[in-house]
């Protein structure tokens, strides 16, 4: 779906200069946040919130490769050959 373009100029103009958050604008304008956070990714500016979190396998990945690369070599010798 588009929205218009006097629309979304105001959007631009609300967030750059009234230092507005996507709420408030949404709200302000009637529109849905997703529509103003979509209006702002198109003109190019980063998403903000919380940076995104370390998986929790993270402490154990390399122990995780190894046993994987561990494993594939000792199937891969044990194979049966066609």
């Amino acid at each position: 779906m588009t929205i218009a373009v006097e629309l979304e100029a105001q959007i631009l103009r609300l967030y750059h200069v009234g230092k507005w958050r996507c709420g408030t604008i949404a709200r302000q304008l009637h529109v849905h946040r997703e529509t103003v956070q979509r209006v702002l990714a198109h003109a190019g500016l980063p998403r903000h919130g919380p940076p995104p979190r370390a998986s929790m396998i993270e402490p154990y990945r390399p122990f995780i490769q190894q046993t994987l690369e561990k494993w594939s070599r000792r199937h891969a010798t044990s194979a049966p050959r066609v």
